[in-house]
């Protein structure tokens, strides 16, 4: 059985003020402060949260039950395939929200210039939606290969099974990825945001194409993604500023590799592996939603559930949510407002008695260049 062990004398030590400072910060008195101090008492549990945010530190480390100031960093990992594993059935919803069928015709067209039948090939294919997509629009004869751990390429499998689209998968991690063959075209949709080495991902994609190959890299800069949300009756204001992810980014940035600007940096990349042609194209997809649409309903289920705002999160959940947050150097209130602002959002779209409007903008960045 795990033993609590108050840390608040330790805490109030290292910030240099008495047991009296504390209580009236508090607003309980100093005997109260001097009885958690010695174990006599405990204090109240809606106390908690706000000791840990005074001192800047998690329930876990006030309680004892995590070293203090253990601030060793946790990876996200989400470069690792299998993590992803089962969790992203309402995530990968939003994919059919990521395109304008025929802005990506115009693409194919008349940006690509694609004439003849062209062999393609993902980089993290996840359930196949794109590859589908292109197909479809690919001169007949085109090949599509996509490259994913077992589950997502079971996942693709079904999704062509009912098509006679050509298409075949590659169970690989992408790093490892070796393949003699040679494509025409090697694409990866919000692949490399999540990914710890993306410049070694591209230069994987870079020698997986022919001569004169077409790289292809859809992806976003995250603080156009963050800014994009706009929801009628909820100031748009706070939306934007409730909570600054600046921190977070740069930190995973500096212990993962992850990039939160990759989109903007593609290009940048591309040249610096020797493509040549390099350009740059926003994808013009938009999801507005207002109740006079056929499909309100079928929209607005789908947008809460992209953003799992079709889920409330136990206290201990909020507690992870928040020592995550601390360990990327954000502060305890901080990182509680954006629990506070996501609370409010899924609260807002819980009242069915009102209908909604709102709309998001990806902002995908679609950056291409030739081998």
């Amino acid at each position: 059985m795990t033993t609590v062990k108050l840390k608040i004398a330790e805490l109030r030590k290292a910030k240099g003020i008495g047991q009296q400072d504390l209580a009236e910060v508090l607003g309980v008195s100093f005997q109260s402060v001097s009885k958690w101090e010695t174990g006599t008492t405990m204090p109240d549990i809606s106390l908690l949260p706000s000791i840990a945010e005074y001192f800047n530190v998690s329930v876990d480390e006030l309680l004892g039950l995590k070293p203090l100031r253990m601030r060793e960093y946790i990876p996200s990992n989400t470069d690792n395939r299998d993590n992803w594993n089962g969790k992203t059935d309402k995530l990968y919803k939003n994919r059919k929200y990521f395109w304008n069928d025929d802005y990506l015709e115009f693409l194919v067209k008349h940006v690509w210039h694609i004439e003849s039948p062209v062999d393609v090939i993902e980089f993290r294919c996840g359930e196949g939606h794109l590859g589908m997509k292109l197909l479809e629009r690919l001169p007949k004869g085109s090949t599509y290969t996509g490259i994913d751990n077992e589950y997502f390429t079971d996942k693709a499998k079904l999704n062509f099974n009912n098509t006679e689209l050509d298409a075949e998968f590659i169970l690989s991690d992408i790093y490892s990825l070796d393949t003699d063959k040679k494509y025409d075209i090697a694409i990866c949709q919000a692949a490399l945001r999540h990914m710890n080495k993306p410049l070694e991902v591209l230069r994987k994609m870079a020698d997986s194409v022919k001569k004169g190959g077409l790289v292809v890299c859809v992806d976003v800069n995250r603080e156009f993604e963050n800014d994009g949300l706009y929801i009628d009756d909820i100031s748009y204001d706070y939306l934007c500023t409730a909570f600054d992810f600046h921190k977070v980014w740069k930190k995973e940035l500096e212990c993962e590799g992850r990039d939160y600007a990759i989109g903007m940096r593609l290009p940048f990349y591309m040249q610096q592996l020797g493509l040549h042609d390099i350009d740059i194209r926003m994808n013009d997809k938009v999801m507005y939603v207002n109740p006079d649409m056929q499909d309100y309903e079928e929209k607005v289920q789908d947008f809460i559930e992209i953003h799992g705002w079709d889920r409330s999160l136990s206290i201990s959940d909020q507690e992870k949510a928040i020592e995550l947050f601390m360990n990327r150097g954000v502060d305890r209130a901080l990182a509680e407002a954006y629990i506070k602002m996501q609370s409010k959002i899924a609260e807002y779209f819980k009242n069915t008695e009102s209908k909604k409007s709102f709309l998001k903008v990806q902002g995908l960045l679609i950056t291409y260049g030739r081998k």
